[in-house]
């Protein structure tokens, strides 16, 4: 395109020049003749050529137009749906760990409901084996306090009625 402009230029400029300097006639002649084949030319080859063109460049612009509208519609839904699709994953995820922490939560005190049974219950059977082996070492103690008291009360008086014939003075 600019090369056909460069030479159009140049052939104009050329002519300008001949036509100016009073070229003879065969030569004239001969150059009205390339004039009013180049204006043929142009009327017949290049303003259809640069027409079409046109039309292509408008009908490119309009598809260029079409695919780029396409190409935004369809990452305007890809992104939706990808949207979509994260909040449904959080949400499930969500839902999940929720559920999960109220059974950790209810198992936990479960737990906690089962050690503090067992605790008291512990205690209540170590208490009673405590009292129970308490009562028995003070039954036991008793019982050697008792035989020792029989021992002395029978001790005392065996010495008393051995030493009794001897006069007291």
């Amino acid at each position: 395109s600019d090369q056909a402009k460069m030479r159009t230029s140049t052939v104009t400029l050329s002519i300008l020049v001949m036509s100016l300097t009073g070229a003879n006639n065969p030569v004239t002649k001969q150059m009205k003749e390339n004039i009013e084949d180049i204006s043929r030319f142009l009327k017949l080859e290049l303003i259809s050529d640069v027409k079409q063109n046109n039309g292509y460049i408008g009908e490119s612009l309009k598809l260029t137009k079409k695919t780029a509208n396409n190409i935004l519609d369809y990452v305007e839904k890809s992104m939706t749906e990808t949207s979509d699709k994260v909040q449904k994953t959080f949400e499930t995820l969500t839902q999940g760990l929720t559920q999960n922490f109220k059974e950790i939560q209810n198992k936990s005190t479960s737990n906690l409901n089962t050690l503090q049974k067992l605790i008291t219950d512990n205690e209540i059977t170590i208490t009673a084996a405590f009292t129970k082996n308490l009562n028995s070492i003070v039954e036991k103690i008793e019982a050697r306090m008792k035989q020792h008291e029989d021992f002395m009360t029978t001790s005392v008086a065996v010495c008393a009625e051995a030493f009794s014939h001897m006069s007291r003075g």
